[in-house]
């Protein structure tokens, strides 16, 4: 059996190693509990919380495979582990231009398009703006020039494009159409890690507009069907404007784009 030091061996509480022919050790409590076991391979079982007051070092622990959790590599330091994710956040609703600090080099950025407007006299609703998602090295020091969709306006034209240099772009949701037409599409991520498209309006018929097309982070504007309200705007960032009520009463306006960038 293997030797054991015990406090209750001498029923005095001192501790006395037994005999043992294979080298091995265990130490004990004084309730006969065992705390440390010494195998004859050397490996050493802490049962319970070890604290040390000195020097821990591990030059001299089992070496074990490099993917294994259950050793420590030989010859390796103690490090303080740094925290994972990003901690800081600019949003640019307008464009501008980002440059990264001389100690970043990864990044996290999400571009969103602008919203499509709605159409007239009961138009179906305007395309949600489209997104992408950017996650991965970048140069330190370097400047980005960064682009923002603009609200698309009741008329003309659709949503405007919002990029983050070349990593990230995702064009802006079409303007919907008038009486019984199909509603405006979705815009679309064209670059970045992730790319998402936006929500297609609403179609109308001849009673009954279309709602706006949702973006990433903003949903549609309502729709201005007779006796209700006039329709709505896009909501925040990038959403489509809700289709127009009779009697020519324009669609909602599509919501301005954004870019986020964490680093």
């Amino acid at each position: 059996m293997a030797s054991t030091i015990n406090a209750i061996t001498t029923g005095t509480g001192g501790l006395v190693q037994t005999g043992d022919a294979t080298g091995a050790l265990s130490l004990q409590t004084n309730n006969g509990v065992t705390a440390v076991t010494i195998d004859t391979s050397q490996n050493v079982t802490v049962t319970g919380t070890l604290t040390a007051t000195g020097k821990v070092t591990t030059a001299s622990l089992a070496t074990g495979p490099a993917t294994s959790s259950t050793y420590l590599r030989g010859d390796q330091t103690w490090a303080t582990v740094a925290a994972g994710g990003f901690s800081n956040m600019q949003v640019f609703t307008s464009p501008g231009t980002f440059t990264t600090p001389a100690t970043t080099t990864q990044i996290k950025v999400t571009v969103v398009g602008g919203g499509g407007a709605g159409g007239v006299s009961i138009g179906s609703g305007g395309g949600g703006g489209g997104a992408a998602i950017y996650v991965g090295p970048v140069t330190a020091s370097t400047p980005y020039a960064v682009t923002v969709g603009a609200a698309s306006p009741v008329t003309p034209g659709a949503g405007n494009t919002s990029s983050f240099g070349a990593l990230a772009s995702a064009t802006g949701g079409s303007v919907g159409g008038g009486t019984g037409s199909i509603g405006g599409a979705g815009g679309a991520g064209s670059a970045g890690t992730l790319r998402i498209v936006g929500g297609v309006g609403g179609s109308s018929f001849p009673a009954t507009s279309g709602v706006g097309g949702s973006s990433y982070l903003g949903g549609g504007g309502s729709n201005g069907n007779a006796g209700s309200p006039p329709a709505g705007a896009g909501g925040n960032y990038g959403g489509g404007g809700g289709g127009g009520g009779p009697a020519g009463v324009p669609g909602g306006t599509g919501a301005a784009g954004v870019v986020v960038v964490e680093y």
